[in-house]
């Protein structure tokens, strides 16, 4: 992967995010938000800013995002570039093995407007695929869909998005010392903490997180 490819695909996945990519400089991509530059990125994906430039919450908040976005590209364009070609009859070519198990492929490809993902289903003779669910270029989403799909995580220990709402709405209901709205919501916060518990019975409560690097530069 060279410096032009990897910069060019995180431009594409940075302008999804609403964040501008401007023309390399002394070779770092600077990424423009609200008329400034915010920061810039290097090729191996760290990202250097000015303290200065970030003073807000919501500066902060982008700054984060460039980051992530950094990291995530990072590590997909590393996989496509040496990921095994996906050789299936009648599929179009380019698509490339990122992670396989349990009869479950995820895939990408590079395209004229950026990667895009899938996974998919061997059949029992493993000479076709079938129920693709495609992620275009969601590459987070796929991971998630390929976990679930090839049962490296279980369903019941993920939330769902309206369990996130009902978490949402019973925990602002405790800030502000109202508690459970009904029997059904206390039912369904006591479901919601043993889901929890579960999360972090099997996590381990010692996990270190690691991210992509932030530097400071003046």
């Amino acid at each position: 992967m060279t410096k032009e490819t990897y910069f060019e695909e995180l431009s594409y996945a940075l302008r999804r995010r609403e964040l501008l990519p401007r023309p390399v400089e002394d070779g770092l991509l600077p990424v423009e938000w609200d008329g400034r530059i915010l920061c810039r990125v290097t090729e191996s994906g760290a990202v250097r800013y000015d303290p200065t430039w970030v003073d807000t919450d919501r500066a902060r908040a982008a700054l984060t995002q460039v980051t992530e976005t950094a990291g995530t590209v990072m590590e997909y364009m590393t996989l496509l570039e040496a990921a095994p070609p996906l050789k299936v009859n009648g599929l179009e070519d380019g698509y490339r093995v990122l992670a396989e198990f349990n009869g479950t492929v995820l895939a990408g490809k590079e395209t004229l407007l950026g990667a895009q993902f899938v996974t998919w289903a061997w059949d029992y003779d493993r000479k076709g695929l079938n129920n693709g669910h495609y992620y275009m270029e969601d590459y987070q989403g796929a991971k998630e869909d390929f976990a679930l799909r090839a049962g490296l995580v279980a369903k019941e220990r993920l939330f769902s998005q309206e369990q996130v709402e009902e978490l949402c709405q019973v925990v602002q209901g405790f800030l502000y010392g109202e508690g459970p709205a009904s029997y059904q919501q206390e039912f369904q916060c006591q479901r919601l903490l043993d889901q929890i518990h579960a999360q972090l019975s099997a996590q381990g409560q010692n996990q270190i997180l690691e991210g992509p690097s932030l530097e400071q530069s003046m």
